[in-house]
């Protein structure tokens, strides 16, 4: 039974190869044989998370800190819910307080206590601490009500007024008449936020995208993993083959399968080749283009930026909140507790702090100083971006459609020689933890595997 079984290779252990091996190896069929595969030392998805000791007495269990946040919503993440049921991991609903406030590019210079010019809540579950801490109240109460206004005319057009087929968001936005200062410190700074990229960079994303995640996500919870994203990672590695410190170097399709050469990660003078009946390319587009010929020409162009990621202590530098209220260390535990995320822009780009309920600070594209000493990891990740030419190219590369639509990718699609692609970038939306479950269920469905949440 065991030679008659597929031999299948998963490149990269973030969410998208871990629910691919997941799903192969549980082939109610049994008919594959999956071995893991990463560069890193650890297991990606969960790579840069903090694992806090217990700090009362007698607790034995660690809390864990998830770099980077992890959030999701309902409506959007159907299927990372499904997948979350099926395999009992436990999550909560997660209220946020968002802070926005602006930095000044000589913010290093300046003296003076930065001050939020709005706070709110999401989905708007309780009253916040809105009233700032000092200055004109009045001047304040007409900045609620036109970000107000322009939030509630955003979202009627999100359902009202369809993009086109190819239109930009930055498009788009210039279209329904939303008010240029709206955008630049309210719509871009959140949404920015989420798709970790500058605001021109979110700009350039197909308007489709942003709409569908926000028509999905309208007055939707979000959630948290209770035991942080560790225990989802625990229950997707169980009984799988894992190689971890391997670097994949070049993926050659052969009549009798697919080549995959490799070698230690920290040593790239010793080449090794294994042929196996079927890799799947769980990785980001720019590494598939380097080690996968058939796409490095296409796949060359996808958009993707650095993102770099800093869990610390340093709560010296966070602004006053509403009301006087000033963050501290002490911070609620209990699971729903609202948990503040501050939004601080310069104008082209914004830096997002999540004050995790463990005292850690998370900060995403910082751009304030971090005093060194509080600073207990950074890491830095690749993130996909979209344009309309992406999109095109990506929903060609899993299109069953004509291969002849003048794009070199058209010749090639997802599973041809053997060969398939996964990943949050793999599919027709934002590229967030969804892609990932959605093209791992994808392989699967191709290869004939049930998944089992679909029951």
């Amino acid at each position: 039974m065991e030679e008659n079984r597929r031999h299948v290779a998963v490149v990269g252990t973030g969410m998208a190869g871990l629910v691919t091996a997941y799903l192969l190896h549980h082939d109610p069929q049994q008919r594959f044989r999956v071995r893991l595969i990463d560069k890193r030392d650890q297991v990606s998805l969960s790579a840069e998370s903090i694992q806090i000791p217990p700090s009362q007495p007698g607790v034995s269990k660690s809390v864990w800190a998830d770099v980077p946040m992890r959030a999701f919503a309902g409506g959007f993440y159907r299927n990372l819910i499904r997948m979350y049921d099926y395999l009992g991991v436990r999550y909560h609903s997660q209220p946020f307080v968002f802070s926005f406030s602006r930095l000044s590019s000589r913010r290093q210079q300046q003296q003076q206590q930065e001050e939020p010019y709005m706070v709110h809540t999401s989905n708007f579950h309780r009253l916040a601490p809105l009233l700032p801490r000092e200055g004109d109240v009045f001047q304040w109460l007409i900045e609620a009500v036109f970000a107000l206004l322009c939030y509630l005319w955003f979202t009627v057009c999100c359902f009202l007024v369809t993009p086109a087929e190819d239109e930009s968001f930055d498009h788009y936005l210039l279209r329904i008449y939303l008010p240029q200062y709206y955008n630049a410190n309210y719509l871009l700074p959140l949404i920015s936020s989420v798709c970790t990229c500058s605001h021109e960079e979110l700009l350039r994303f197909p308007a489709t995208d942003v709409l569908e995640y926000k028509k999905l996500t309208h007055r939707q919870p979000h959630y948290v993993v209770t035991d942080g994203v560790h225990a989802v990672q625990e229950s997707l590695l169980r009984g799988l083959d894992v190689r971890l410190g391997v670097q994949s170097t070049k993926v050659t399709p052969r009549p009798d399968g697919v080549e995959l050469t490799y070698c230690k990660a920290d040593s790239k003078a010793q080449e090794t080749t294994e042929l196996f009946d079927l890799v799947v390319l769980a990785v980001s587009p720019d590494v598939v283009a380097h080690i996968f010929e058939p796409l490095t020409l296409s796949l060359g162009e996808v958009p993707t930026t650095t993102v770099k990621t800093v869990a610390h202590t340093d709560f010296a530098n966070l602004p006053q909140m509403g009301m006087g209220v000033k963050p501290g260390v002490s911070v609620s535990r209990e699971p729903g507790s609202p948990q503040h995320i501050y939004l601080r822009s310069n104008g082209t780009i914004t830096e997002s702090v999540h004050v995790q309920p463990n005292s850690i600070l998370v900060t995403t594209n910082p751009l304030t100083p971090i005093d060194e000493t509080k600073v207990i990891q950074s890491a830095s990740f690749t993130r996909v971006l979209r344009s309309h030419q992406s999109r095109r190219l990506i929903n060609r590369v899993f299109d069953e459609g004509d291969r002849h639509a003048g794009s070199k990718a058209v010749n090639w699609r997802s599973g041809d020689n053997g060969v398939y692609l996964a990943g949050g970038w793999c599919w027709d939306g934002m590229v967030l933890l969804e892609g990932c479950i959605v093209s791992a269920m994808r392989v699967a469905a191709d290869l004939g595997v049930e998944v089992p949440w679909e029951r």
